[in-house]
């Protein structure tokens, strides 16, 4: 099959981002090439998205490469779906509407496919980062590469990223080969959160060569109202309760070891998010996936408990991620 004539599609969902989606059009148009699109689905927005968005276009040198679909809010799930069945690139890449993409990630991704043209997916490093006083200041890494690596295969590099205490699902941290998120057989799963759970995983589970970078290359902004920086309800906990029992059944065959790995990175990944929000643990003990979740690991909830006030006693009460 011969490849696309479309090198990248960059797909960003749009949800009432308003002036912030202006500077993400400008740092992606500024970077794409006579080959690359920019796909953005504007979710129902109720604020001038739509319009900045309309403007930007009139305006841009890259006007004809933006493909703009709007439909009615259904979601970030269905947004990305969308977006996923509308690109038309060798490669995908989600990017969030009010997170900025590197001056130099597309170069950097034409530099890593030249030279591994079997690439699959390619990975970087990411940052989280706020604004204060006008300037965008760091907060944590999310992922962070100290050197260039190549991997065998999806197994590996998850078991890389779960022993480093880097993994996370989130899809903009990694490019995808487009006919890879066809044959992994991922979706986003139709919830309010952790849709993208079993997407990432499928997808890195499938690659048959993946390629990571110590770049730094995306930056996501943490804002107040944000889903990283709002506060969590019962049903946002048990969602990411389901989200890890359906990953592990996707990993019942892999081997005992990354399983393990998985398991153990899910389990303090609720605690800690439980540890945060503690009013919130009667309200999830009460619902079903709660109760089997927590009714299942009594020990563990025990050396948990045991590990956090230590920990948060060091830090005066705020626990270490």
């Amino acid at each position: 099959m011969s490849a696309s004539p479309i090198f990248l599609s960059v797909v960003v969902p749009c949800y009432n981002v308003g002036p912030a989606i202006d500077e993400l059009l400008a740092s992606v148009t500024a970077q794409m090439g006579d080959s690359d699109e920019l796909v953005l689905i504007d979710d129902g927005s109720v604020d001038d998205t739509a319009a900045r968005i309309r403007a930007f276009v009139a305006r841009s040198p890259r006007g004809t490469q933006i493909v703009l679909q709007q439909t009615p809010n259904a979601g970030a799930a269905r947004a990305r779906a969308l977006g996923l069945s509308l690109a038309r690139g060798d490669f995908v890449f989600f990017c969030d509407s009010d997170d900025l993409m590197d001056a130099g990630f597309v170069a950097t991704l034409r530099r890593e496919h030249a030279r591994h043209p079997a690439m699959d997916l390619l990975f970087f490093s990411s940052d989280m980062v706020t604004e204060r006083d006008g300037r965008l200041v760091p907060v944590a890494p999310k992922v962070a590469y100290a050197q260039a690596r190549t991997y065998a295969d999806g197994g590996e590099l998850l078991a890389h990223h779960l022993r480093q205490r880097m993994y996370t699902a989130a899809v903009w941290t990694y490019v995808a080969r487009r006919d890879l998120l066809g044959r992994s057989g991922a979706a986003f799963t139709e919830r309010g959160a952790h849709e993208d759970h079993l997407f990432t995983l499928k997808v890195i589970l499938s690659a048959r060569q993946i390629v990571a970078v110590p770049d730094l290359l995306y930056r996501q902004r943490v804002r107040d109202g944000s889903l990283t920086n709002s506060r969590k309800s019962a049903g946002y906990v048990v969602d990411r309760i389901t989200a890890a029992d359906e990953a592990m059944a996707v990993l019942r065959d892999r081997p005992a070891t990354l399983r393990r790995l998985y398991d153990d990175w899910s389990f303090y990944s609720v605690m800690w998010m439980l540890w945060e929000n503690r009013d919130l643990i009667g309200a999830v003990a009460r619902m079903r996936e709660g109760r089997a979740y927590l009714a299942a690991r009594p020990l563990r909830l025990l050396g948990f408990a045991a590990r956090a006030a230590r920990r948060g006693l060091r830090r005066g009460g705020a626990p270490l991620r």
